[in-house]
Parts: structure tokens; sequence; C-alpha cells
């Protein structure tokens, strides 16, 4: 029996688009567009929400503000036609695997963006440092080896997982598959979504990084390992596997910017402790009111 794996689609229900994401892959972008192309996109719902987003844009990951729907909770006659139907449009993305880990490691490893998993590889995965200054190709090439050695510390992250994986194996036959790190490709996606709704969308880059590629810091023995670990994305997508230079590049921050590096760090944690303590609160409000219904020490609001 084929594993389900569609827990993650999503649908933009108006525009007839299921859309399989993928982590690092033009993903908030990708959203953004569909929400846009669905009619369903709310910003000012963000300030309801009690997720840590550092920015607006980051919000277009809750459902609540993009408006698109999850395939998995759609009857299932009609995820049927819409894994068949020539009137679907079936998209997913694609990325180079040697830029998307490198984006992967910024992210989650570097910045330390919000994860439950954060604690088990964060130690292992700290940073390289020379006299106080961040070695940004050494650190990545230390996560790299990790990730390669003991997978199952970064859990079910699915930032680590496979695009393979993320695009459902074989179970979806999809209409549209663009490679975002080709020059262009998120534009055409752009105006073909934006000829099927009737209206001009423009891509806008998303949670960009701190300005380095994986150029600058990939070297053949950390190339080899990446093709290693994501072997069937090459396999499967025929991306390039590409020659790089023997000797280890050097890409060393400045104190100034280690210093800025720790303090989003910092940011970021606090942004996630407010968010949890305002869960916290919601929830205890909502059981503490609970609990005077039951007890009969607050009465039913009667609707009129």
């Amino acid at each position: 029996m084929k594993r389900d794996r569609s827990g993650h689609f999503l649908i933009a229900q108006n525009a007839r688009v299921l859309y399989v994401p993928t982590t690092k892959v033009a993903s908030s972008t990708a959203r953004l567009l569909l929400a846009e192309a669905n009619g369903t996109y709310r910003p000012e719902r963000l300030r309801w929400t009690d997720a840590p987003n550092i920015s607006v844009d980051q919000g277009i990951h809750n459902l609540e503000v993009s408006g698109l729907q999850y395939f998995e909770f759609l009857p299932e006659t009609q995820r049927d036609h819409i894994l068949k139907s020539s009137n679907w449009w079936r998209v997913g993305l694609l990325r180079d695997p040697y830029a998307r880990l490198y984006s992967v490691w910024e992210n989650r490893v570097l910045l330390r963006a919000p994860s439950p998993w954060l604690k088990n590889f964060q130690h292992k995965c700290s940073e390289v440092l020379i006299d106080g200054r961040l070695d940004y190709g050494a650190s990545f090439r230390k996560f790299v080896n990790v990730l390669r050695a003991e997978p199952e510390i970064f859990g079910d992250d699915p930032h680590f997982k496979s695009q393979r994986t993320h695009l459902g194996g074989d179970q979806v036959a999809f209409t549209h598959l663009f490679r975002v790190d080709k020059p262009g490709e998120l534009d055409i996606f752009a105006t073909q979504l934006g000829q099927r709704v009737g209206m001009k969308i423009e891509p806008r880059r998303l949670n960009e990084g701190l300005g380095l590629k994986h150029l600058d810091v990939m070297d053949a023995q950390t190339a080899s390992v990446v093709e290693q670990i994501y072997e069937d994305d090459f396999d499967a997508y025929g991306f390039e596997r590409v020659s790089f230079p023997s000797i280890s590049p050097i890409a060393l921050a400045s104190v100034g910017e280690t210093k800025a590096i720790n303090y989003a760090r910092d940011v970021t944690a606090r942004l996630v402790q407010l968010s949890q303590l305002a869960r916290y609160r919601q929830r205890s409000r909502y059981l503490l009111a609970q609990i005077l219904r039951n007890s009969g020490l607050r009465r039913h609001k009667k609707h009129r």
C-alpha cells in the first residue's frame, strides 16, 4: 500500500490549483501568488494569530491569512477529482539541492527559526568561530556532515526532507513543475497563473537570507555528501551534479555581523516565548470559562 503524503498539500479552490509545497523552495512566494489569485489574501487577519512571525509576509503560511485549504480535509470524491481532472492545475516547485540545503542551514540552524526539534540539533551544529567571527563555510560544512551521520536528530522537521518526499513521490501527476533557481521561472508561473484567473500577479521574493550563496561555502567533499543525502532528488528531477573546488572556500562574517546574527536569534527566541504565552493564556481562558460553566458559576449566553 502506498503511503499517503498529502497532509501538507494546499488548495486554491477559486483558481482550481493544487499546490504541493516544498520548504525553502519559494514556498512563501508561491502561497502569496496563489492567495492573490484565489482572491482570499487577508493580511489584516495576521494581528489575530499567535504564530511567531518576524514579518507580515511570513504570515502567508497561516491559512487564516492566505485563505487556502488543506487538500486532506476535502471529501474523498473531490480529492480524486482534483488529482485527475484536466481542469485543475497540479503545481510543484523545484530547487537545486545544493542551494536549497544552504538556505535550510541558514534559516533553521544559523538563525534558529522556530522548530520543535531545534534543541535536538542545536549543540551538534553549533557555529565555528575564528577570533569572534562566524565562519559561514566551516559552520555549514559541519552541519552537512552531522545531517548525514545523524539524520534522526533533525526529527520530522520537513526542512531537512528531500524534495521528492515533499512532492509526494508518484502520488501526484503534476501539470506544472517550475525550477525556481532558474531565472524567470517564477515570473512564468506568476504570468500563467494571472492569465488563468484574469488578473496581473507579480512574484515577490520573501524570506530572503543573508546575501550569501551556496557557492560561497561549498567544496567538493561537502557537495558529495549533499548528493548522497538527496540522491533521490538528483535522480528523480535530473538536477546536475556540479564540480566544486577541492579547497574549502573561506567566508567569514565580521565581528559586527556575528553580533547581529546573535541578536536576531535572541529576537526570534523572544517571539517564540511570546507566542507560546499567548497560546497558553488563550487556552487557559477557555478552560476556565468551561469549568465555570460546568460548575454552574457562569451562565451560558443566550442567543437572540
